[in-house]
């Protein structure tokens, strides 16, 4: 990657892990829930596409003001490309992102070179210093067009021959980043009304997480494919065609993850392989208090075709864990 682009890229990385790793990796994080007409979810998904295949959701605004956050602040190290980025842009990811959207795109199955980066777009809703970004944009050899009178801040990418990194402003206060393709996808989905929001199967599970402030569904089919996994490993992988991934994030973690197979059977199946991992986990969790808690949290349920587990981590588990990693350090291990 060429050195011009790394702010396009810093900028994209800085708000997928501030608003997806805290939100949803630790296992996804109530959000005022924005209606566009009768659709649950927020204004932002109107410029998702219709074939998505995974579109997650952090409000990372509830994220940061909350005590799990501020428990960990300031255990985390200095960055020193985070100042130089909120230095060059003036863009404080924590301060001025109050939510992300992150959509994957589906490139097709003969899509040669596939390259991830080009699959997601991103959707930060906040406050950004439009023309600074234009100048610093144009300081590093970038360009800055409009599209569907959207302006949009491109840059080529000089090792591949083709256009690289983008930022589009579809709002005053939205903006859309990834591959200068999925950004022009996301503006022509706003502007056409083919979005995401037209397919119900999706956005049935949306609205199914209206009480979370982080969540995150699609078609596992589809990720295991964008994925490129070898096919005898995607033999080996549950029937599962729809999953979604929710919770909660204050002084502690509670959340769900929900998955939708092809048949009762395959449901079955997936649950028995899930209640011999509790029971393993309960079995060897007995030996450390520390973590019998978080096991004991762990509850499977569902009926049908779906199959879902939740978990509630209350505050107590992190108490203890910042007890073990004080004494760990005390006695110089």
């Amino acid at each position: 990657m060429s050195k011009k682009t790394r702010y396009f890229v810093w900028a994209a990385g800085a708000i997928l892990t501030v608003g997806l790793g805290t939100g949803l990796v630790a296992s996804y994080v109530g959000l005022p829930v924005s209606l566009m007409s009768s659709a649950a979810g927020p204004d932002e998904l109107r410029y998702v596409p219709q074939d998505a295949a995974v579109v997650a959701y952090a409000n990372v605004r509830d994220v940061m003001n909350s005590q799990f956050r501020q428990r960990f602040r300031e255990m985390e190290p200095q960055s020193r490309d985070r100042d130089e980025f909120e230095e060059k842009t003036g863009l404080d990811i924590e301060r001025d992102i109050d939510s992300v959207v992150a959509a994957f795109l589906p490139q097709g199955a003969n899509t040669q070179n596939h390259d991830p980066e080009k699959s997601a777009v991103v959707l930060a809703r906040g406050r950004f210093e439009v023309p600074r970004l234009e100048a610093l944009a144009l300081e590093h050899g970038g360009q800055v067009t409009d599209y569907r009178g959207k302006r949009v801040l491109t840059h080529p990418d000089r090792q591949q021959g083709e256009p690289g990194m983008a930022v589009g402003f579809v709002e005053a206060d939205l903006v859309a980043l990834g591959s200068s393709d999925a950004v022009r996808r996301a503006i022509d989905a706003g502007a056409e009304q083919r979005n995401v929001l037209s397919n119900n199967d999706l956005m049935r599970l949306v609205a199914e997480l209206d009480s979370s402030n982080a969540w995150a569904v699609g078609r596992f089919d589809e990720l295991a494919r964008e994925a490129r996994l070898p096919s005898e490993v995607q033999a080996q992988l549950p029937t599962v065609s729809w999953f979604s991934a929710a919770g909660n994030i204050n002084g502690g973690v509670s959340g769900v993850f929900k998955a939708e197979t092809r048949d009762e059977a395959a449901a079955q199946n997936l649950r028995d392989v899930v209640r011999g991992f509790l029971a393993m986990a309960r079995l060897q969790s007995g030996s450390r208090p520390g973590f019998q808690q978080l096991v004991d949290s762990l509850q499977l349920s569902g009926e049908g075709r779906s199959v879902a587990l939740s978990f509630d981590i209350p505050s107590e588990f992190f108490d203890a864990l910042e007890a073990m990693a004080k004494e760990k350090k005390a006695n110089g291990r």
